[in-house]
């Protein structure tokens, strides 16, 4: 998949702008911390994801003083069909939002991923490190992108979520009948099952290829695992549908304390290790970075198989952050892809790369 043109209306610190990509495999977009080279990345996201990124809110990406924005990019696919995808939202006077493929609206579960997509962003580097939602979100981003049921289901789960932590509170403060807690409990459970499993499986299949590439960023590690942290144990939908309803009844007396739901997909985690141990709790800062860059590689070959499409490759300062070594296998292992990247000046050994500069408001090839 390739973006042959992008077009930013009222997004971020663009007012009116229009990008249009050359043949190159690279384009590298240069400009000061502040120019606005992420708010770029960020735009291509929402093509793929319809949100960004960086996890930010919808009127964070509208211009100052405006109500709406509109993203709209041109795309070819690697059998040479050409989409033009488009998503806008308003914030004023209402919120709303909508997605569009070759002008016709489309719901969001067909529209995620039409545009396949894989992100770095520099504080990727600490996600082992990090809060275990960055860890959740790198695993639905992915999933989102390939299962619209997986995105469907998930949706959904957050949905009930809210409604029953809302109604935690209306008990907590003598407004509702505790019974009716269990009522959605059945609700949330079918959901949970089905986003757990869908994680399990990712995981499993990511472990695979894992340290095939940890050992090809030149680290000589004799085992490395990915494990799924959760604290149910059943491995089919309909046990683990019934173990979510036993467990959610099992803490409803603290969750109606806490007012809020303490068990489910929300707060599970997952984590690498090796030789038994997790990365942040003996991972060099240059260890850590290599395990994130081989998640990076598994992310491009993942959806390169499930979507047979080869993913645009958003890498945002991520040269600033690696060394020769690592920056040349990150270049070899998208040789086939198109690679938009930032930094704020042209790297060594960049022959046959487009570069475009970045003022605040303004790209220019």
């Amino acid at each position: 998949m390739r973006l042959l043109r992008l077009e930013l209306e009222h997004f971020r610190n663009y007012h009116s702008q229009t990008v249009e990509f050359s043949d190159a495999p690279l384009q590298l977009f240069i400009g000061e911390n502040g120019s606005g080279k992420t708010n770029l990345l960020e735009a291509v996201s929402l093509l793929s994801l319809t949100k960004s990124c960086r996890g930010k809110d919808e009127q964070d990406m509208v211009e100052w003083n405006d109500a709406f924005y509109r993203v709209r990019g041109v795309v070819r696919s690697d059998a040479g069909e050409e989409k033009t995808l488009e998503v806008v939202s308003e914030i004023s006077p209402r919120k709303r939002k909508a997605m569009f493929v070759n002008n016709v609206r489309t719901p969001a579960g067909a529209f995620v991923g039409t545009l396949p997509t894989v992100t770095f962003l520099p504080q990727d580097l600490l996600l082992f490190s990090g809060t275990p939602g960055e860890r959740r979100r790198f695993l639905d981003q992915l999933l989102s992108q390939v299962s619209p049921s997986y995105l469907e289901h998930l949706s959904l789960y957050q949905k009930i979520l809210q409604q029953r932590n809302a109604l935690l509170k209306r008990v907590a403060a003598g407004n509702d009948d505790p019974a009716v807690i269990g009522v959605w409990d059945i609700e949330l459970a079918l959901p949970a099952s089905h986003v757990t499993l869908a994680r399990l499986e990712l995981i499993e299949m990511l472990n695979l290829s894992l340290l095939e590439e940890i050992r090809g960023l030149g680290e000589s590690w004799s085992n490395a695992q990915l494990v799924y942290e959760r604290k149910t144990q059943s491995r089919t939908q309909q046990e683990l549908e019934q173990e979510m309803i036993d467990l959610l009844a099992a803490v409803r007396s603290r969750d109606i304390i806490l007012q809020s739901t303490s068990v489910g997909p929300h707060r599970e985690d997952w984590q690498m290790y090796r030789d038994g141990r997790s990365i942040p709790s003996f991972a060099s800062r240059g260890q850590e970075r290599v395990a994130v860059l081989a998640l990076l590689l598994l992310e491009v070959s993942y959806l390169h198989l499930r979507r047979n499409e080869r993913p645009v490759v958003l890498l945002d300062d991520a040269f600033s952050e690696l060394d020769d070594a690592h920056r040349s296998a990150l270049l070899n292992a998208f040789a086939d892809s198109q690679v938009i990247l930032t930094g704020t000046h042209l790297p060594p050994r960049m022959e046959g790369t487009a570069v475009y500069q970045v003022t605040p408001g303004k790209i220019e090839s």
